[in-house]
C-alpha cells in the first residue's frame, strides 16, 4: 500500500511540473498563431492591377494582387487567401462579414455601410491608399458626344457604366442618366450597339480592352479625363471590431508597399 502511494504521490508531483510547461506551450501557439485575412477582388480584368475575367486567382494575378501578397512579409503571422467575384457581391460579402477585405474600392460615403477605410483626423487617410486610377469615358468615332472637364454636350440617350461602380453616384449627381451593366464587354456590347452614348470606364480597364480586344476599332477615349479617384484595401467592420490594431497596420503596411514596390510591379506586367 506504502508503495502505491508513494507511485501515486510522485504521478501526482510529476503532472504538476509538467502543467506549467504545458500552458507555456498553449500560450506560445495562441501569440504565434496565424491571421487569416480572407480578401476578394473583382472576377475580371482591370490591367495592370488583376488580370482574367474569372473567379481563378491566376499565376501572374496582377499589380495590385501581389502588393496585396506582400503582407505577409510586412506583417508577422498573417496569411492572406484570395477570393474572385463580381464587384457587387464583394461589396455585399464585405458588409455581411463573409470575407475581412476588398480591393480596389474608391471612397464613397454610402460605403461607409459596408466597409471600413483608413481614417485620419475625421476623413478617409488617402495617404494609405493602395492606388490611384482616373476614369474617362469612350464613344464610338464621329459621335456628337464631348466632354470638356465640367459638362458634357451632344447626349441624347444614356451613359453606361460598370455595376456598382461608384462612377454611378457621380454621373447621377451630374444629372445624368446611367445604364448599368455586370460586365465591361456588355458595356461596350451597349456602346456599340447605340444603346449608350458613352461609357465611363477606369481607364486602365478602358485602355487595355480598345488595345486587347478585336471588334472595338470604332471606339475611342475622350480627353479629359473625367475623374480621378484614390483606391483602397476595404475592410469589414467585423474584422477591425475584432481587429483594430491588427487593421491599422495592414494599411500602414499598404502605404510602405505601394511607395516601395507598386510601380516596379505595374511595370512588370508591360515588359
Amino acid at each position: 500500500m506504502k508503495a502505491i502511494f508513494l507511485k501515486g504521490r510522485f504521478l501526482k508531483k510529476s503532472i504538476l511540473n509538467i502543467l506549467p510547461s504545458l500552458f507555456l506551450a498553449g500560450f506560445a501557439f495562441v501569440c504565434h498563431a496565424e491571421t487569416v485575412l480572407k480578401v476578394a477582388y473583382e472576377n475580371a480584368s482591370q490591367f495592370p492591377n488583376y488580370l482574367g475575367d474569372t473567379s481563378k486567382v491566376l499565376e501572374k494575378p496582377g499589380a495590385a494582387v501581389e502588393l496585396v501578397k506582400f503582407l505577409e512579409q510586412e506583417i508577422p503571422d498573417l496569411k492572406i487567401e484570395f477570393y474572385r467575384y463580381p464587384w457587387k457581391q464583394c461589396l455585399l460579402k464585405l458588409k455581411a462579414g463573409e470575407i475581412d477585405g476588398a480591393f480596389n474600392g474608391s471612397f464613397t460615403k454610402a460605403r461607409l455601410d459596408v466597409g471600413t477605410y483608413p481614417w485620419k483626423n475625421g476623413a478617409v487617410d488617402d495617404t494609405r491608399r493602395l492606388t490611384t486610377m482616373s476614369y474617362h469615358f469612350y464613344k464610338l468615332k464621329g459621335s456628337p458626344f464631348s466632354w470638356d472637364g465640367t459638362k458634357v454636350s451632344g447626349l441624347n440617350g444614356k451613359i453606361g457604366t460598370p455595376l456598382a461602380f461608384s462612377i454611378e453616384g457621380d454621373l447621377k449627381s451630374m444629372g445624368l442618366n446611367i445604364l448599368s451593366a455586370r460586365e465591361i464587354q456588355v458595356n461596350f456590347s451597349n456602346l456599340l450597339r447605340n444603346k449608350v452614348d458613352a461609357i465611363a470606364l477606369q481607364s486602365v480597364t478602358g485602355d487595355y480592352h480598345l488595345s486587347t480586344k478585336s471588334g472595338l476599332s470604332s471606339v475611342e477615349k475622350v480627353q479629359p479625363e473625367l475623374k480621378n479617384k484614390a483606391y483602397y484595401l476595404m475592410l469589414s467592420k467585423q474584422f477591425y471590431e475584432q481587429n483594430p490594431e491588427l487593421s491599422e497596420q495592414i494599411w500602414d503596411a499598404i502605404a510602405k508597399l505601394r511607395e516601395e514596390r507598386l510601380q516596379s510591379l505595374v511595370e512588370s506586367y508591360f515588359e
